[in-house]
């Protein structure tokens, strides 16, 4: 793993991405609301709230991560996390799913851009700013498994204590996630990429010595850091191409709805379909383990990259075969996961650390924007199956792979790892 002074912190960055997706509950959600008696059309809306909650408040918690402890906020986001859930369990209408719904569109907000914020600032300070593309690829492909381990286990627990027990399961992994925020350190200042660019030799550039906390108001270092990550997203051009990139490849990941429904098309038996499925996921767990290796490369290497991805999505789309489209997914997807990895790595390079947060959800928000503008071209195509608006999606992805290409910033040189601050 890393150096001695980042080994536990990485241990620890990784359990909670992998804990932040075992939720048991996650694949049989959509079953407990038709259950409990809601309509497609009432799923559907609780579906648009969750996204609506993010959308409106990822920035503004962005700038809170760079205001108030960021570790304070992954233990909030934990508990309300929690009470999502729970909520879910106490009040199984369609109220009560709302209610559930919008708590956890405020965890999401509230930990977003703050976990990769402490994530890359806490390994800088520790001389170990290199191994954050190890941490969030590796972390995304341990999100995967752990994803594929708890959907496994949910039909057991169905079987012994139903939805309620899925529910408190899910209810219990927040709760082991919080234990592992509490072992988290707030993020100190660091150097930021700029001055690494600017230097001469990145070894000879310091970390910023922790000051004495500032005697502004809460709401007026809120407002000044939303300001901040703003102006930097929107004026800087290497910020501005670094959020354009990340957002629109992070946008693509919403191909793995219509998985199923394009394998189903093609003819596979209902049975098969979560096996195939299953194959695309581990396509992208090896996706995101090759993008560790893959920091380096060129924007041009990176777009191209992108492109190929869309070859592969329209060829899956054109394909006669479920097995097939299958393969070709596996791979493309997986190329779209590496794609991820990489824009994000270099997001986080070119920020400057005092509103890195807010820097970071403002491309949050980009991508769910791009992501429903998806949805509702899913929703309005013909209504003769999936195959159709994959295959355009396709086509936009290769225009994508040329535009990642002028919008990514070229690649920091990692300096070596340092023993300590």
């Amino acid at each position: 793993m890393g150096s001695g002074a980042s080994r536990g912190l990485e241990r620890r960055l990784l359990a909670w991405q992998a804990l932040d997706e075992a939720m048991p509950v996650f694949p049989v959600y959509a079953l407990l609301f038709a259950d409990a008696g809601l309509s497609v059309g009432q799923i559907s809306v609780l579906l648009a709230l969750w996204s609506v909650v993010g959308i409106v408040l990822e920035v503004p918690s962005g700038a809170w991560a760079d205001t108030v402890s960021r570790r304070g906020l992954l233990a909030l986001g934990a508990v309300v996390y929690a009470a999502a859930f729970a909520t879910w369990v106490l009040l199984p209408t369609f109220t009560g799913f709302a209610a559930g719904f919008a708590l956890w569109g405020l965890s999401g907000a509230l930990t977003s851009g703050t976990f990769q914020a402490l994530a890359y600032d806490e390994l800088a300070a520790r001389g170990a700013r290199h191994r954050y593309a190890h941490v969030i690829g590796v972390g995304q492909a341990l999100a995967v498994a752990a994803m594929t381990v708890t959907t496994l286990l949910a039909a057991p627990l169905l079987a012994v204590g139903g939805y309620d027990l899925v529910g408190w399961a899910s209810v219990g992994v927040c709760l082991v996630q919080l234990a592992v925020v509490a072992r988290l350190p707030a993020a100190p200042p660091v150097v930021s990429a700029v001055a690494l660019e600017d230097a001469d030799d990145p070894d000879d550039v310091e970390l910023e010595p922790l000051g004495p906390p500032r005697q502004d108001g809460a709401w007026t270092r809120w407002r000044t850091a939303l300001r901040t990550g703003l102006g930097e997203a929107t004026t800087s051009a290497l910020v501005r191409g670094a959020v354009l990139a990340s957002a629109t490849v992070l946008a693509l990941q919403v191909l793995d709805e219509y998985f199923g429904l394009l394998f189903r098309e093609q003819g596979a038996a209902l049975v098969v379909v979560p096996l195939l499925v299953g194959l695309v996921g581990a396509g992208e767990a090896v996706g995101a383990l090759v993008a560790t290796r893959a920091t380096g490369w060129s924007p041009r290497r990176a777009g191209s990259v992108v492109a190929v991805a869309g070859i592969l999505v329209g060829a899956a789309a054109l394909a006669g075969d479920a097995l097939v489209a299958a393969l070709a997914l596996t791979v493309g997807y997986g190329l779209v996961q590496l794609s991820v990895v990489l824009a994000e790595v270099r997001l986080q390079d070119s920020i400057e650390h005092d509103a890195r947060a807010t820097v970071v959800s403002t491309s949050n928000v980009l991508a769910e924007l791009l992501s429903v503008a998806a949805y509702v071209g899913f929703a309005l195509a013909p209504a003769d199956g999936v195959a159709r608006p994959v295959l355009v999606l396709a086509a936009v992805t290769v225009v994508l792979g040329v535009l990642v290409a002028r919008w990514l910033p070229p690649a920091v040189p990692a300096a070596p790892a340092r023993s300590g601050r």
